[in-house]
Formats: C-alpha cells, structure tokens, sequence
C-alpha cells in the first residue's frame, strides 16, 4: 500500500444487465479517463460489461422464450390496466426476475475472475470502478471485496455518477472502497496515478472522499478550466477490448460543454458541475470529430453537455466539420434562450434531434421547479424545430411537487398545441443533495426517514423498460402520495399522452439508433423493449450491427424516417 506512484489502471464499468439500447453506447467518462493516463505515461485497461455477450449471459433460450411470454403480459397490462390483470402479470414478472438474477450472479462471477487475471497477469495497481445504482453499486462492490481478498495492496478506486449523488454515504456504509472520486475526474485521476499510492497526498488531491479514522472527509473541489486541454478520449480496441467488432453501439457520447447556468430544484447536474459554463473551442470539436471518424469510423454522436449553448451549436454548424462532413448528432437544447437558435443551418450540419427540457405544461409547476422557462413559449419553439427537420422531444417530470388534475391537464394541452415528435416520461425522482432533497418541506415532500430513503436509492434502479407501475416503491411520499400513487399517475398520463398521438419513451438517442437501423421510432422502441427484455441477444446483435453499419457512413441531410417518425 506504500507505493507512490499508481502506473498501471483497470477502469471497469459494470451496471448489471444491459436493459436498454443505449447503455450499450461506450463509456465517454473511462474513455476520457484512460486518455489522461495514457497522456502521463500510465497504462490503462477498460472492461465494459455493458456488451452484448455480456447480455447473452443473463439469460438462455428457454428463459428467453419464458420472458418474451411475460413481455406479452405486461404489454397487454399496459393497455388494458386492471387488478386482476396486473396481479398476474406482477406474478409473471417476479418470477422471471428471478430467474435472471440467478444467472446473473455467474455473469458476476466471470466479471470479477476476468479482473482477478488482468490484475495478476498485468500486474495493475490499481482498479477504478464505475459506480452506478441498482446493480451496479451491488456488483461494484462485490468486485471490489473480491479484489480486496485477493491482492489487498491493490487501490480501489471509485467514481460516477452515483458519487456525485450518494458522496460520503458510500464510504459510510461501504468500506470496500479506499477513494472515491466526485465531480470531473480527469485532473483527479492523473494525480492519483502520479502519487495515490501514498495516502498521505490524498487530502492534496481535489475531488476525493476518503476515510480518515472514524470519519469521512472530503477534499476541495475543482473543475476543468479549459476543456481543450483535455486529450482526445480513447476508443481503440486494445485500451477499450469492447469496441472491437459489434459488442457495443458505436455512437460516441462527446463532451462539448460542461457546467450549468440553471438552478433546477430537482437537478444534480448544477450541483455536479458547478454553474460556471465551460465549451470546447470550435477548434478542437473539429479536431475530436474529425479524430472520431477518421481512427475510429464513427460519425454519429451525441453531444453530453446538459446546457449545450445554442451558440456553441450554431458555431459548431457553421463550421468546417458542420458542413459537408456527413456528421449525424443530438443534443440537449432548451426553451429559454432559443430565438439564438438557427434550427436550419443546425439540420444542415447533420443535426437530427433535439431534447427539451420541458417539465410541465404548467408555469406554476415551472416556476416552482425553478426551471427558469414560460410555458407558453415551448409550442413555438418546438414548431421552428420541427419545421426545420429536427426530431424533437419533449422530456416531462410527473406528478411533481405541487402537481394537480388541474396542472396534468395543463400538460396536455401544451402537449396538444406543441406537438413534439416524442415524449420522455417520468415521477419526481428526489434525487439527494438537490434543492428537491435538501429543502424537502418547502415543495411537499416527506421521508419516513432520511437515511433509509438515501440507502433504498443507492441500491434502487428504475425498471425502464416496464410501464411505471411496475417500478419498485420508494420511501417517499410527494403531495401526500405514496411512490406506488405516483407511479400509477404517471401511467395514466403516458396513456392519455399516447392518445393524442405522441409516443412516449423515446429520447433523442432512440431517433439517431433508429435512424441508423432504418426504422421508425416507434417501431425501434417497441422492437428493443421486447428484445432487451426478452434478453434475445441473437436479435440484439442483428440490431448492433446494423447500427453500427450506418453509423461509419457519412449520412444525407434530409431527416430519415420521417414519414414514420411517430
């Protein structure tokens, strides 16, 4: 445990069972990573089990014939929602679970023998997981208690967004662990790697949490100055062994910006990030997707930022690698601010959708979320989009603090007179250390208990695939109404939202998939839904390749689908 210097880096991601198409896209943060390592001269190892032959393990033929049965059910639940009906299908449900857990504990246990070798065979310092909820947190730490058996001077390291959220908690509960990593990891990881051997730096080192005797303690925080001086993320193969062939979705998440400018109650981000903007240059953008194209054939993205400016995207289409490159990429975008916004010249760069941030139709709920935005402003905004090709979504919090049968019509009227292409659809989740958390009384929010709510979300993971009343509860009461109540209210308004014609569950990344697999996005949803559920890997990885196909061809402006984008 004296060593100095940290040299040699495993970064793993483990989240459990991949239950979704875009948890297969590649890790940007380890990517970013192991960039910085290999910059200093450190060598660096990144095992993804968000892969399809991972999601293969989680089930065989026969458990997928069972659970595409289950699927059935639970669709035919979903449009035809009744006690009985619902009893049933939970049953169904419940037993299916189980039978993928079951494999899923040997999935678990090739993951962490695989770590075992590499760390033996390359004689790594140290192993950087990371961390997120649900199973990831489960499996993490088993991984780690593993490590620590077997080569106890080995440092555990570990960072993400469950960091970010949970913070001191962690390490309260959990001692697998001797750092954890919050915020922007980059610099923090460099000096871990030049001297984390010796505990007696760490409280130098920014952006760490670590055990001191009895307590935790928590080292100042820093962000990035200057994105530009960043390396370039690295995605080759013999770094990252899950880019090769078709194990991954090669739609590269790419860091523009980051930081936030809003102050939303219910947010992590501005908590995270600080609310400092920072963008990359123009200048380097061109050099990173030139560089994603030309190393690794990847000319769809999406960019990260949670405040993407509309001045960095119209710079950005305005550009060199805006015109005339075949780019194809989403982004967030936001109400306030758009008249800045040159929707036409954004769709002729290669901009095929958009997500707003919208929330509520109701300028009360708005301005109780702090959200910053009117209401009446969304319907044009999202006209103009629309007019200049740009699939749009629209992504909404209900029941929120406050929310009403009044507010929810509000939400559909706006929804009525908006008419984005999609929707993405979900209850106040009280996500700690965000204003929603910490000032819980002052929106109508209740804890049985605060310790046992922060521990419930650590190990707590949304069923996304499954209609919200199959989600497990929360402990957690908003406007008076259990986590159960809330979940049935937000099925009842994604039904009535599918009545006006808008689907729902689709985001800006289901259209630049769908796009590329040559399907409407409904149609895309409805496809991978069953096939992840079902863990039908052979259909999976039809669907992988066929993306990945598309997404090394340079793509036409005219926006794909569109007859059928709905």
């Amino acid at each position: 445990m004296g060593r100095y210097p940290l040299d040699r880096w495993l970064l793993v991601n483990y989240a459990g069972y991949p239950f979704a198409p875009n948890s297969l896209f590649p890790d940007n943060g380890l990517a970013n990573l192991a960039a910085v390592l290999l910059e200093r001269g450190h060598k660096a190892t990144i095992l993804d089990y968000a892969t399809v032959p991972v999601l293969a393990g989680f089930t065989d033929p026969l458990l997928a014939e069972r659970l595409t049965r289950t699927w059935t059910a639970l669709a035919q639940t979903h449009a035809k929602p009744g006690l009985w009906r619902k009893a049933g299908a939970a049953v169904r449900l419940h037993g299916a679970e189980r039978a993928r857990a079951k494999r899923g504990k040997a999935v678990l246990r090739r993951a962490q023998e695989e770590i075992l070798e590499r760390i033996a065979a390359d004689g790594i310092q140290a192993v950087g997981f990371k961390l997120w909820n649900g199973d990831g947190i489960d499996g993490s730490l088993a991984m780690a208690r593993a490590v620590r058996r077997r080569f106890p001077d080995v440092r555990l390291v570990g960072g993400g967004p469950m960091v970010d959220v949970f913070m001191e908690h962690i390490l309260e509960r959990h001692r697998e662990f001797d750092v954890l990593v919050y915020g922007e990891g980059e610099e923090t990881i460099g000096e871990l790697a030049a001297r984390g051997g010796d505990a007696g730096a760490w409280p130098e080192i920014p952006n760490l949490l670590f055990r001191r005797g009895a307590t935790v303690e928590r080292t100042a925080p820093r962000v990035i100055a200057d994105l530009d001086t960043l390396p370039m993320p690295v995605y080759d193969s013999d770094v990252y062994p899950a880019m090769a062939g078709d194990q991954k979705i090669k739609i590269v998440v790419l860091d523009e910006s980051r930081g936030c400018r809003n102050h939303c109650a219910f947010c992590i981000h501005p908590v995270k990030s600080r609310h400092t903007l920072r963008v990359k240059s123009i200048e380097r953008l061109g050099r990173e997707t030139a560089h994603l194209a030309e190393r690794y054939s990847v000319r769809t993205f999406r960019f990260a930022g949670s405040c993407t400016p509309y001045s960095l995207l119209n710079a950005f289409a305005a550009s060199p690698a805006g015109r005339g490159q075949g780019f194809r990429y989403a982004s967030f975008a936001h109400v306030r601010e758009a008249g800045e916004a040159d929707f036409d010249l954004m769709r002729h760069s290669g901009c095929e959708a958009l997500f707003f941030g919208v929330e509520s139709g109701s300028q009360t709920i708005l301005n109780g979320m702090r959200k910053g935005i009117r209401a009446d402003a969304v319907p044009g905004v999202v006209a103009r989009a629309r007019a200049a090709g740009i699939f749009t979504v629209a992504s909404l919090i209900y029941p929120a603090p406050g929310d009403t049968a009044a507010t929810a019509a509000e939400t559909l009227e706006l929804l009525r007179r908006a008419a984005p292409d999609a929707v993405t659809l979900q209850p106040a989740l009280i996500t700690p250390r965000t204003d929603w958390f910490e000032h819980a009384e002052r929106y109508g929010i209740t804890f049985q208990d605060k310790a046992r709510y922060i521990e419930t979300g650590l190990h707590w993971k949304a069923k996304l695939l499954m209609p919200p009343a199959f989600w497990a509860p929360l402990p957690v009461r908003v406007n008076g109404r259990s986590f159960t109540e809330m979940l049935r209210q937000t099925g009842e308004l994604a039904r009535r939202i599918e009545a006006l014609g808008i689907p729902t569950s689709i985001s800006d990344d289901t259209y630049l998939m769908s796009s590329r697999a040559g399907m409407s996005t409904r149609v895309f949803r409805d496809t991978t839904r069953r096939l992840f559920f079902a863990g039908d890997a052979a259909g999976v990885q039809t669907l992988v390749s066929r993306i990945n196909r598309a997404v090394a061809q340079p793509g036409p402006l005219q926006r794909e689908g569109m007859t059928d984008a709905r």
